[in-house]
């Protein structure tokens, strides 16, 4: 898997929806900005279930549908001129965003780690340990300090 970034050329409309956003000064400023937020809710959640991130502003490959369709449904609800775009099945794939990305952040769904990860000073080698464990048992003596 790889991890690529997404341009705002990325997020798919009909003709007619960009010929209305085409309309509204500053929108297409504004999808820039909320894709960054996006792309940065999608890192977030990969960094917090454990997974190797990077912070170049790419993205696995896997999460590059659930973040053009977040990305899409912020934009269009952004504006109410745009209530004919938010469609059901366009709220669906916002709703199904969030659900992997809430996946991603409980560590349910593993992704392969970019080319080069963020540095993040945790090993992530663990070496399990052998033998029995010892158990240092206290009288109530020494435990008091008495």
């Amino acid at each position: 898997m790889s991890w690529n970034s997404i341009t705002t050329a990325n997020i798919r409309l009909q003709p007619a929806e960009i010929a209305l956003l085409n309309n509204i000064s500053g929108s297409t400023a504004i999808c820039a900005e909320i894709l960054q937020t996006v792309v940065g809710e999608f890192v977030e959640a990969i960094q917090q279930g454990g997974n190797q991130f990077t912070e170049d502003g790419t993205i696995p490959d896997v999460c590059r549908p659930h973040v053009i369709n977040r990305t899409r449904w912020l934009w269009l609800t952004e504006f109410p001129q745009m209530k004919v775009a938010q469609t059901p099945e366009r709220a669906k794939l916002n709703d199904e965003a969030v659900k992997f990305r809430d996946q991603l952040a409980a560590g349910n769904t593993k992704i392969a780690p970019p080319a080069v990860p963020v540095p993040t000073g945790v090993s992530l080698v663990t070496i399990s340990r052998t033998g029995e464990k010892k158990l240092r048992r206290f009288t109530w003596r020494e435990e008091e300090g008495t």
